[in-house]
């Protein structure tokens, strides 16, 4: 039922910000990618599922060049470095049918066991999860940052829009999506968890 509901809001985002016809308007009317502000109706309905803390929406408009939009998971690795556990991607090819703009919204939703489900919403519909992590001790803190305001993109350029961290230590710094570009500033903590979007030119698998 979550995942039908998030499906559903995503969708209407993007039916709003298409109401003005032929022209981009509202959530797409600028280039670039930002947290999507809710309807106190959007907002209630979340509530009602108990749903407000762990979902976030994005809306983005890509420059006119891009095609793909690309939505990528990731967790660091004991060694340091970025391990992708989930990838979702929409395009609207290069023949640009149904449309002929690449935007649309992306909502996020944190379940148990630190997976999370994606929706994708851009001339059409796309989800993927990532799977369930198991940790050797439970977390006693965590701390969560997202994208907060407007960010032009840049083509083939990972944009971070959240990161998540849990600890089972005394002490938890605060982080922002931007330390994905630094992940050393991640030592220590048991497990870090980041969401990016890339805007691409290319086809899916190309």
């Amino acid at each position: 039922m979550k995942k039908i509901l998030i499906a559903v809001l995503c969708m209407c985002t993007v039916l709003s910000g298409c109401s003005g016809g032929g022209n981009r308007s509202g959530i797409f009317a600028k280039e670039g990618i930002s947290p999507y502000e809710l309807s106190e109706e959007q907002q209630e309905l979340l509530s009602a599922f108990g749903m407000t803390d762990t979902s976030k929406l994005f809306s983005f408009s890509a420059p006119k060049e891009a095609i793909t939009v690309e939505v990528n998971a990731y967790r660091l690795t004991d060694s340091g470095t970025w391990e992708q556990t989930g990838n979702g991607a929409m395009s609207i090819g290069t023949e640009r049918e149904p449309v002929s703009r690449l935007s649309g919204t992306i909502a996020m939703e944190q379940r148990e066991n630190y997976c999370m489900d994606f929706h994708i919403s851009c001339a059409g519909q796309g989800s993927f999860s990532t799977e369930e992590i198991t940790l050797e001790e439970t977390p006693l803190g965590s701390t969560k940052s997202y994208l907060e305001e407007f960010l032009s993109i840049g083509l083939n350029q990972e944009i971070p829009v959240a990161v998540m961290v849990y600890d089972s230590g005394t002490e938890m710094k605060s982080y922002t999506p931007q330390d994905y570009f630094e992940p050393s500033v991640f030592q220590g903590m048991d497990l870090v968890q980041v969401v990016t979007v890339l805007f691409s030119e290319k086809g899916i698998g190309e």
